[in-house]
């Protein structure tokens, strides 16, 4: 008598709309920090497009992957068990990495992988209700990470590091609100990426949505800063004008602050901006993987996201040789870039040659590895 089975459900493979943002956001991150900085009034064209906009694409592909790597292996590298590991590995190499004496760049992989983490319980939520979650959080979280700035007593995070484990509510208050890049308000980015990594990315539509949708939300953020600054009701001490819908917050925070765009600043504007700009990156990475000679052209950048980890430890570590071999009585550093130029040729051609000749990359290896055993797909 034949014996009934289960027909075999065969796991989607990669999305390289994906893996194309990915390698975006890190060279858009390597452009933040290695191109030229801003010392006067003028923004540096680098600074514009990737200050404050790269960290959150990837914040948001993270939780696009975490919803891709649940549908293609539940059991093994999407499990709840997995994604905790992951997350407590990636803390460890961010605090180890933030420890290196002098180390020029803000680790951003601790903060990461608390949101991974906090991220588990939404992703099983229905998508009307993970929707409204989405849209509720980036509005509202902006609001309690910068009163709790204003209420509370100035706080100098700085970098998060292995050391800070010896207090760790601080450790946590960092990570969470009072550091470079505050979870409670970061979340909202892995809570839309929960949602993109739902829709078929492969379909043109749902490509073109994203554009439209992205370019729109970034436009209309950036109007209405401007906007606010035409109107006086945001302070420009500097006298920036138009520059300061790019620029930072470098003081202790104020109710006003709440109308800020500008990078990082974490506020409802800043992170719909940020939100919106993403969205566009994505839907203009579906678009271009669907032509076959863009796909060629892209190799490079597809390589690199797949293994942006090690890329990402290698260029801060790159990084912070440059800074440490540099002579102090040159002054502050400049930038440039003929640095970033060179660390995105050689990473990119590193990671195609390592993609063809080994596969996964080798950080990328190791936190599979740790993270999926003892689940049932070792």
């Amino acid at each position: 008598m034949a014996v009934a089975t289960e027909p075999r459900v065969l796991a989607p493979s990669r999305v390289e709309a994906v893996d194309v943002a990915r390698g975006v956001a890190l060279i858009g991150m390597m452009l933040a920090h290695l191109g030229p900085v801003w010392s006067g009034t003028d923004p540096p064209l680098g600074q514009m497009i990737a200050g404050g906009r790269a960290a959150p694409l990837f914040a948001l592909l993270a939780g696009v992957s975490l919803t891709l790597v649940q549908r293609r292996d539940p059991d093994g590298v999407g499990s709840v068990r997995a994604t905790v590991v992951r997350g407590i590995l990636l803390v460890a190499l961010g605090l180890s990495l933030g420890a290196v004496e002098d180390m020029p760049v803000l680790i951003i992989l601790a903060f990461y992988g608390l949101l991974i983490v906090a991220a588990l319980p939404f992703r099983r939520l229905p998508t009307p209700w993970l929707a409204a979650v989405a849209v509720s959080w980036t509005l509202l979280s902006g609001f309690l990470v910068v009163g709790a700035e204003v209420l509370h007593a100035p706080v100098d995070a700085g970098q998060a590091e292995a050391s800070d484990l010896q207090h760790p509510l601080s450790l946590l208050r960092e990570l969470t609100v009072f550091g470079a890049y505050p979870a409670l308000a970061w979340f909202s980015y892995v809570l839309v990426g929960l949602l993109v990594g739902r829709l078929d990315l492969r379909r043109a539509a749902v490509a073109w949505r994203l554009v439209v949708v992205g370019a729109a939300l970034t436009a209309a953020t950036l109007a209405a800063g401007w906007f606010l600054v035409r109107a006086g009701a945001l302070d420009d001490p500097l006298g920036l004008g138009w520059r300061s819908l790019f620029a930072g917050r470098h003081r202790q925070a104020e109710w006003n602050d709440l109308l800020q765009v500008g990078e990082h600043t974490s506020t409802p504007l800043n992170l719909l901006s940020a939100t919106g700009s993403a969205l566009l990156v994505i839907g203009l990475c579906a678009l271009a993987v669907r032509v076959p000679w863009a796909r060629v052209v892209l190799t490079p950048l597809r390589a690199a996201g797949m293994m942006t980890l090690s890329l990402y430890t290698v260029h801060v570590l790159w990084f912070w040789r440059l800074a440490s071999t540099r002579d102090d009585t040159l002054g502050p550093r400049e930038g440039g870039y003929d640095d970033w130029l060179l660390q995105v040729v050689v990473l990119c051609l590193a990671a195609v040659a390592w993609q063809r000749w080994i596969g996964r990359g080798p950080l990328e290896w190791l936190i599979r590895v740790a993270s999926v055993r003892g689940t049932t797909r070792q």
